[in-house]
């Protein structure tokens, strides 16, 4: 029998990994984003190709943490995980889309 006087506690929530989903997927951006640019050759041919890998490689790692993500969230132990691979593949979509925009103005001026 519990007495009455006492605070009911929850358990502890494990915290979401957001953050540092977030953080090691726009490292993994910005890395291949530079290597592509610096990689580029001259005249304008040389540009769209590495405007084409910058994209190309930015819906291999939007994809990847899709699905990766939808994987860990029906597994028993990774749900947080999951939603936050997850969240982070539709952050690194919306920022690495504008920067293939920001890459391509750049290209044209």
């Amino acid at each position: 029998m519990e007495p009455f006087d006492q605070i009911d506690t929850p358990p502890p929530q494990p915290k979401m990994p957001l953050g540092k989903a977030v953080l090691i997927n726009f490292g993994i951006m910005v890395a291949y984003m530079l290597l592509t640019s610096l990689s580029m050759g001259s005249g304008p041919e040389a540009g769209m190709g590495a405007l084409a890998a910058d994209a190309f490689l930015i819906v291999a790692q939007v994809g990847l943490n899709m699905l990766i993500g939808f994987i860990l969230v029906f597994t028993r132990d990774h749900k947080q995980l999951g939603g936050a691979l997850m969240i982070s593949g539709i952050v690194m979509g919306v920022i690495g889309f504008g920067s293939c925009l920001a890459h391509a103005a750049i290209m044209d001026a």
